[in-house]
């Protein structure tokens, strides 16, 4: 009937299994994670996630393993004999008439082919079950007892603490920040095979849901998290520390930690080196290990921005696995997380230990092992780094003349110190330690503030009143002279040397200036962007790629984002093309085209576009003077912090975070999607968007989903968005979302799976009240587009929740302008919108269950009629000769197929089907004839119920063709290949069976 493809949605279940593999549940899909393969269990849960699994004992080749979702569970046998093909087999499956908190094996049972286990439920049932006979093909399950607690509030996290029955304690958190105990072996019997058992604790723990629940035995701690975003530590006191009696447990608190951002949605407790460490992750995405005295030992995000649900340790290889909403599954070594940056990241010795207090005020790296430092007396040392601390030690650099610096800079063996109107050049050779002065003069007048390395041979030196000067050679023989805008700090923050003749500067009122020269000694101004990245100008540019035409220049600043900028040569035109938000508050470097380094708060950040955060080294606040070095695939990092030195060692290829499972959909729901089909090379390239204000071009390749290119031009929530093709494999993506915000991109498909992306223009949407243009305050629903008289101009149509559907005009040569035309007020909310090229109509779906149908100008309404008695959520339409075929779901749960006469506007039929789905249908498609031939029409729709159904609209026949497990589902697409996705909180592509 169907196959899975792909499936990127939350992974609930996470469990390390005692040989140090993992079992994984992804949506509705479960793996077994071994060293050396990853096996898929032979699981149908039809739309419910997995949420947990509990494991049986070891009994030779084989081991029960219990996987439960909301309200079912499954019994497989395992086979560890990793020679079998399909090591997995369902024995048995049930349902439960309540929500399943928690599951555990008991040890109770001696007998080889029996075993007990208890399943705890969400209103304080357990279920004790006894199976039998698992080495056989058959299992034979009974329940042995219910108990109830005498508390029935809903639970949100259950835990269970006990290997044997009589031990066993259920500690649950419910809604109320509530912490409930009691104990199942205490009940007093009903009737039979029912129990009722006291409720032996309730206290009020949290402000909010409590998420999660660890207890570590040997001392007594237990620990809660919640939605009012602490982590609390309490003393679980029972008399005697006795096992079986808990009739007088009391539970006293200890102390509060708060490091997370969002709620805490899980918390372990683990021992590593002789210490225990309590570990929590939150939807903040970020981990926190604290001490047992509640201090913050290490806070990393881990998850890409996506919120971390589940945690894991495995003790026997000391590895940390994090599972998200994004189905990712990371494993970290504990190992580096907390021993090792503390050996990696040393302090340098003193300079000196006489009485003229003498420290670092500036460093550099000269080359890999040599350190240069400037002290506050105008004395420059080196230090040469070795592998062991102890005999590093500070030298003196005899040839420095003393003076007040400014300015210290390196490069390639090459120093360079400036002060007023004094510039000294030395060259260090790495085989002798000696230092040969190159230059000491004057070759400017002012207090230097800027000496930039070019290249080689070619330096750019600035001073405090604007004069920029190029200077060549050792002896600094003025090559060219720079005119500087003029401004409050007139000097150069980054220099880049394109070509010989010319250069590009970011100065310090924030713009990015181009210079060039034809054969002239002075450059002249070509073009300027203006606060490029706010206005302290660039930190960082750098060339990435060139060729005759153009080239291409990465730029960042004192902001979260990185720019890509496009510099043609023709006629020396620079732009923006692209932006990126990364997670550092300001960017310094890109040293590889995977890493960047910068600051966050009072932290050097190392980021990894493959592995997020590498390593987060506190250098403290204010003026912050570091440098970094790459070599041999070891990154170095030396900083200033309270005048001391420290030194930071990071091996690249063996310290980051192993990627277990790993995709890069969206970190949050995806609103809207789009299908490109290249015919060329029979690709499928899919083009999202959603409330992680991203938009992502991915290619579908294999079941796997490969980001080509990201936008980042939002900034709210992305509601929807229209392609429309320019040329072959060139398209233009219109999307609207909140604050009023429309963009324009460009996108151009290159190669196998290259997509090169170009920010076109960002557009406020404004109010129609001629004298007083203010920001649009409703958000904006839908957009679409049509192509008017010329190949480049467009109506653009946008409809807002204030009930307005807005025309606009706009032109690719002039994307910064955007013309308002006319405008129509529907009185309700539109909900969706679709242009309809070849017969230029206009269809508009509204909150009261109507649709409009309108002229290409807004003039005049061809069509209205009402199809649902509640808003029309999903629209598909397709057009046959001179009939319109509207597919239709609603919020009342209908789905209603209409046909429209197009020459006359009148509808020729009109039929619903009810009762198809239990919740209201966001998403459907029509599946188009593949030939005139065909006789029947298809169309297939889904709900918030998560049920597909397949519809003949010619015969009025409809077929449940299954489930999907993605929540909040906001839509769905069918391509060429006859695979249909569904998006909303995920995505999952399934494969149907040719008919």
């Amino acid at each position: 009937m169907r196959t899975n493809q792909a499936l990127f949605t939350d992974a609930l279940g996470l469990q390390v299994a005692p040989d140090s593999s993992i079992l994984v549940g992804v949506g509705n899909q479960a793996f077994l994670r071994t060293s050396t393969a990853q096996i898929q269990l032979p699981l149908e849960t039809r739309y419910r996630k997995v949420q947990g699994f509990a494991l049986g004992s070891d009994r030779g080749p084989y081991r029960l393993i219990l996987l439960y979702t909301d309200n079912e569970y499954f019994l497989f046998r395992y086979a560890s004999d990793q020679q079998q093909k399909d090591p997995f087999k369902l024995l048995y499956e049930a349902e439960t008439k309540d929500w399943i908190n928690a599951a555990s094996f008991l040890e109770d049972s001696d007998d080889e082919d029996t075993e007990q286990f208890v399943l705890h439920m969400a209103h304080s049932t357990l279920l004790r079950i006894k199976c039998q006979s698992q080495l056989k093909s058959e299992l034979s399950v009974n329940i042995v007892e219910l108990i109830c607690c005498t508390d029935y509030s809903m639970l949100y996290h259950t835990h269970l603490h006990g290997g044997k029955f009589e031990e066993l304690l259920v500690m649950s958190g419910n809604g109320f920040g509530e912490l409930l105990i009691w104990q199942p072996s205490a009940g007093v019997s009903q009737k039979a095979s029912i129990k009722r058992c006291p409720l032996l604790l309730r206290m009020e723990a949290h402000n909010g849901v409590i998420f999660s629940i660890a207890y570590h035995p040997k001392t007594n701690l237990l620990v809660t998290t919640s939605d009012d975003r602490s982590v609390k530590f309490w003393h679980l006191q029972k008399p005697d520390n006795s096992k079986t009696d808990c009739q007088k447990v009391q539970v006293r608190p200890i102390l509060s930690c708060f490091g997370h951002e969002a709620r805490v949605m899980c918390a372990i407790i683990v021992e590593y080196d002789g210490r225990m460490y309590i570990i929590s992750g939150g939807e903040d995405s970020f981990i926190c290990v604290w001490n047992r005295q509640g201090e913050l030992v290490r806070k990393r995000r881990h998850q890409f921005g996506a919120s971390i649900w589940r945690l894991a340790y495995d003790p026997n290889t000391t590895t940390l696995y994090s599972s998200g909403s994004t189905g990712n599954v990371l494993s970290y070594n504990l190992h580096q997380l907390l021993s090792q940056q503390q050996k990696e990241l040393t302090e340098l010795a003193a300079l000196s230990n006489n009485c003229n207090y003498e420290f670092v005020s500036k460093v550099k790296f000269l080359n890999h092992h040599i350190i240069i430092a400037l002290c506050n007396k105008s004395r420059l040392y080196y230090t040469e780094m070795s592998s062991s601390i102890a005999t590093q030690s500070w030298h003196l650099v005899q040839a420095f003349p003393t003076y007040k610096c400014t300015v210290l800079a390196t490069q390639d063996g090459l120093i360079a110190c400036c002060g007023l109107g004094r510039v000294t050049l030395m060259r260090f050779d790495s085989t002798s330690h000696d230092f040969q002065q190159l230059y000491d003069g004057s070759p400017i007048k002012g207090v230097i503030r800027a000496f930039h390395f070019l290249s080689k041979e070619l330096f750019l030196i600035s001073d405090e009143e604007g004069t920029c000067m190029i200077l060549k050679g050792p002896q600094l023989e003025v090559e060219a002279r720079i005119s500087l805008p003029s401004c409050r700090e007139p000097w150069p923050t980054a220099a880049l040397l394109l070509s010989p003749n010319c250069v590009l500067l970011s100065t310090r009122n924030g713009h990015v200036i181009l210079y060039a020269r034809d054969d002239a000694s002075s450059f002249e101004l070509k073009a300027t962007l203006k606060r490029l990245h706010g206005n302290m100008g660039a930190t960082m540019l750098e060339q990435i790629s060139s060729n005759a035409a153009e080239s291409y220049i990465l730029s960042a600043g004192h902001e979260s984002t990185i720019k890509y900028l496009v510099l043609r040569w023709s006629d020396y035109s620079l732009a923006a093309c692209r932006r990126e938000n990364v997670p550092l508050a300001w960017v310094e470097a890109s040293p590889t085209q995977d890493l960047l380094l910068g600051f966050n708060d009072n932290h050097i950040i190392v980021w990894s576009k493959e592995h997020d955060v590498l390593a987060q080294l506190p250098c403290g606040g204010g003026h912050r003077y570091w440098d970094y070095q790459i070599h041999r695939d070891v990154l170095q990092i030396v900083f200033v912090k309270t005048k001391k030195v420290f030194h930071y060692r990071l091996s690249l290829q063996h310290k980051s975070p192993a990627l277990q499972l790993r995709n890069r959909w969206h970190t949050r729901g995806c609103n809207t999607m789009q299908l490109l089909e290249r015919h060329s090379t029979g690709q499928t390239f899919v083009v999202s968007a959603g409330d992680d204000n991203i938009i992502k071009v991915s290619s579908f390749v294999d079941g796997t989903l490969q980001l080509c290119t990201e936008l980042h031009t939002h900034i709210s929530s992305v509601r929807h968005l229209t392609l429309h093709q320019l040329v072959p494999d060139t398209w233009l993506i219109f999307s609207v979302g909140g604050r009023a915000q429309l963009c324009i991109n460009k996108i151009k498909l290159e190669g196998h799976s290259d997509c090169h992306a170009t920010e076109l223009s960002t557009h406020t949407v404004r109010t129609d009240i001629a004298e007083n243009k203010i920001m649009l305050e409703a958000r904006l629903m839908a957009v679409d587009v049509l192509r008017r008289n010329t190949a480049e101009d467009f109506s653009v149509y946008i409809a807002s929740a204030d009930g307005k559907i807005r025309l606009h005009f706009w032109q690719l040569q002039q994307p910064d302008k955007l013309n308002f035309l006319y405008l129509i007020d529907l009185q309700r909310c539109p909900l969706q919108l679709r242009c309809l090229a070849t017969t230029n109509l206009l269809l508009v779906t509204t909150t009261n269950g109507h649709i409009v149908c309108f002229d290409p100008e807004l003039r005049t309404k061809r069509f209205e009629a009402q199809l649902h008695s509640a808003g029309v959520n999903a629209l598909d339409a397709f057009v046959d000769g001179q009939l319109l075929h509207i597919l239709s779901g609603g919020d009342d749960e209908d789905v209603v197929y209409t046909t429209i006469e197009l020459h006359g506007m009148t509808v020729l039929k009109r039929s619903s089907f009810t009762g198809l789905h239990d919740a209201q249908v966001n998403a459907l498609t029509i599946q188009p004839w593949r030939s005139p031939n065909d006789g029947e029409l298809y169309a297939y729709t889904c709900g918030i119920d998560k049920q597909i159904y397949r519809l003949s609209l010619t015969t009025q026949q409809y077929t449940s063709i299954g489930y999907t497990c993605i929540a909040d589902i906001k839509g769905m697409l069918l391509d060429a290949k006859q695979r249909v996705y569904f998006y909303g909180c995920g995505l999952q592509v399934l494969s149907l069976e040719p008919k």
